[in-house]
Order: C-alpha cells, then structure tokens, then sequence
C-alpha cells in the first residue's frame, strides 16, 4: 500500500512540476521509476506509455465519434 502512495504522490508531483515549468511529465517519471522504484528503463517506459492510454485514448475515440 505504501509503494502505490508512493507512486500516486509522483505522479501529483510530475503534474504540478509539469504545469508549472511547462515540461513533459516523462522527464519526471521515467528517471524516478528507474532510480528510484527500480523499475528496468523499458518497464518504466512501458509503464509511462500505458498510462496514457486512458485519456488520450478515449478522448480520442470520442471525438472521432462526434
């Protein structure tokens, strides 16, 4: 449970960073999952991909629907 804190509180921390300094989140993410969760760099990138698929994905399918 403690992990997935964690992990929840990098990612509030890479979207406020993200929105205040105008950078791409991946900058943040990808080095602390590999540095710091010891994620294997094509875990992390794989990880980081799909979470994006959620929202860029549905948004997408929706607006190729409308």
């Amino acid at each position: 449970m403690n992990h997935i804190l964690l992990l929840l509180l990098l990612g509030l921390v890479a979207g406020v960073l993200s929105g205040l300094i105008g950078i791409g989140g991946g900058i943040i993410i990808l080095p602390a999952l590999v540095l710091l969760f010891g994620f294997s760099q094509t875990t992390a990138q794989g990880t980081a991909l799909a979470t994006l698929i959620p929202p860029v994905g549905l948004l997408a399918a929706y607006a190729y629907y409308r």
